[in-house]
């Protein structure tokens, strides 16, 4: 009895000083952590309020939060739970909070984050979209901030420019039916001229991602069902 005993006592020590060191291992790097995920969150939002097409801000500079409170201001809309919006269409979901920014024109820009599921797990964007004077809402540009699961060599490809840029600028048409990849689309083998034909395919609400992204289907198509849970968001609560 005294050695069971003995065992518990020294295992019980054990547990306490793995809880210490933990919980100061914690303190250590908790800031740090934090410090990093809004630089990350900062650089997104930067990101996606620049044009595509001339690499100038859709919003003034001073617009831009460099800091937590000033990130904090442009909150629209939250929900204590972190999550704003599920899609009961497509496997894409919102989380909290959404961000609203003027742009230069004085038209409402909206920057959301979201995920949709990939091949290893969560694979998070984060977007801006444009409310036209008709109401309409434009994607302007995107930003894969985690995608850490996913394979490399194929959906890990997913942040790179040249994949990324496949995304950019899908106008409202492009979303009316939900936008797909080409695979999902039935547009696959790609045509010769496809190239020529990428802004047509986006009003038409294909993202042409098989040539740049060979093999991999699963990671291109949680950001489109991502944006298609953003899209339905705002139509539903920005209108």
């Amino acid at each position: 009895m005294g050695k069971h005993i003995k065992i518990a006592l020294i295992l019980t020590i054990l547990m306490v000083v793995l809880g210490v060191v933990l919980g100061f291992v914690y303190m250590i790097t908790e800031k740090p952590i934090a410090k990093s995920d809004l630089e990350a969150k900062l650089s997104a939002i930067k990101f996606v309020l620049t044009s595509p097409q001339t690499g100038k801000l859709l919003v003034n500079k001073n617009q831009i939060p460099t800091s937590l409170a000033q990130l904090d201001s442009k909150i629209w809309k939250s929900n204590p739970s972190g999550l704003l919006y599920k899609d009961p269409k497509y496997p894409g979901y919102v989380l909290s909070p959404v961000y609203k920014f003027l742009g230069k024109d004085g038209l409402p820009i909206y920057v959301l984050t979201g995920y949709g599921i990939g091949f290893g797990g969560k694979v998070v964007t984060v977007a801006a979209f444009i409310q036209q004077r008709d109401k309409k809402f434009y994607e302007n540009a995107i930003d894969v901030i985690n995608y850490s699961s996913e394979t490399p060599g194929l959906g890990a490809k997913i942040n790179n420019n040249n994949v990324r840029r496949r995304f950019f600028s899908i106008p409202n048409s492009g979303f009316k039916r939900g936008v797909k990849v080409n695979k999902d689309a039935n547009l696959f083998p790609l045509p010769s001229d496809y190239i020529s034909k990428l802004g047509q395919y986006k009003k038409e609400g294909i993202v042409v991602t098989s040539d740049v992204m060979t093999g991999a289907t699963i990671t291109p198509r949680a950001v489109v069902n991502t944006l298609n849970a953003m899209y339905d968001f705002l139509e539903k609560e920005a209108r």
